[in-house]
């Protein structure tokens, strides 16, 4: 059985088609990787909860839970994208703090020949 193409809307922000494109591309680019695609996905599913839990239910129309999925992919993969990003940055900075490392290696040192200090 053929179903007819239907066309749905709903309000959402002026900047949701440009978050959109962009999320689209992100996905594209996170995704390759097995273990930011379940970081994606883990977000996806968080951000979903949080939206569809006030979007369904009497009187929800089916533009409002397309809208709650649409902004829940772009929450995904934005989050998804900061988190890639905070991870490079603490690499670079945990790789250039040689003195910080020999402070905390230290004192890991001087509490496991102390335990009770």
């Amino acid at each position: 059985m053929a179903l007819a193409d239907h066309t749905y809307s709903f309000r959402a922000p002026a900047d949701l088609a440009d978050r959109l494109r962009a999320a689209e591309q992100t996905y594209a680019e996170l995704s390759a990787d097995a273990a930011l695609a379940a970081d994606i996905t883990r977000e996806l599913e968080i951000a979903l909860q949080r939206r569809l839990r006030g979007a369904t239910g009497r009187g929800a129309g089916p533009g409002r839970i397309l809208r709650a999925i649409s902004e829940a992919f772009v929450a995904a993969t934005e989050a998804a994208s900061r988190d890639r990003e905070l991870a490079a940055e603490l690499r670079e900075f945990d790789s250039a703090d040689r003195s910080g490392a020999a402070e905390r290696a230290a004192l890991l040192r001087r509490s496991a020949a102390y335990p009770d200090a």
